[in-house]
């Protein structure tokens, strides 16, 4: 953790628990929900990624001692779930179709898919649980801890700010998106199972 800067190490955790990825599926999600029940989930699902995000980082380290799992093969487990969520957003069978099932509560789509994940996703639960087995010191670990609370906060300020950006989206234009950041997170998947398998030696090293 002492050889990469902090502006990194944020960057790092942006991208594993950022507002990104999820922004276009919370907006296809709570399309016809009223503007109070997507408060609702915005704040949920930024509460629950930032819990989750904690939990692993402080408990990541006991917990890969206790099911002795190797962090190759977190990675590549997150790669297929990831991978599994993508192909189902390209094919149409990811977040915009979920708005079609009325009988769905709001509350648990705020924990699945859309906390977890897409808010936390598999790139930052492997750099979570890293973080907790290389952690040295106290300063650097209320750094991440920091990092966690700032960018979940991030997450809630973007989420409660969609109804801006759906204004300039049609439902043609989010279901487009959509399909066109499937791949992109397919792409992410198969890269994190590369790395994965490259970690445990099963393939040749890589350079991510």
């Amino acid at each position: 953790m002492n050889i990469i800067s902090p502006l990194e190490i944020f960057i790092a955790l942006f991208i594993g628990m950022g507002p990104v990825k999820v922004l276009l599926i919370y907006i296809a999600m709570t399309e016809n929900m009223e503007k109070s029940v997507r408060r609702q989930v915005a704040k949920r699902t930024a509460l629950i990624a930032g819990l989750v995000a904690l939990g692993l980082f402080l408990l990541g380290a006991i917990l890969q001692a206790i099911l002795h799992f190797s962090i190759g093969s977190l990675t590549i487990f997150g790669g297929l779930i990831l991978l599994i969520l993508a192909l189902g957003m390209v094919s149409g069978g990811g977040g915009s179709s979920s708005r079609e099932h009325g009988d769905d509560d709001p509350m648990s789509l705020a924990v699945s898919p859309l906390a977890i994940p897409l808010t936390l996703n598999p790139v930052g639960i492997v750099i979570l649980v890293v973080a907790s087995v290389e952690v040295q010191n106290l300063m650097t670990a209320l750094l991440l801890i920091g990092m966690i609370v700032v960018i979940a906060l991030i997450d809630l300020g973007v989420l409660y700010s969609a109804d801006r950006v759906a204004k300039y989206l049609s439902h043609a234009t989010v279901e487009l998106l959509e399909r066109v950041l499937g791949i992109l997170l397919g792409a992410l998947a198969i890269e994190l199972i590369v790395v994965g398998l490259s970690t445990l030696g099963i393939i040749g090293s890589t350079a991510h």
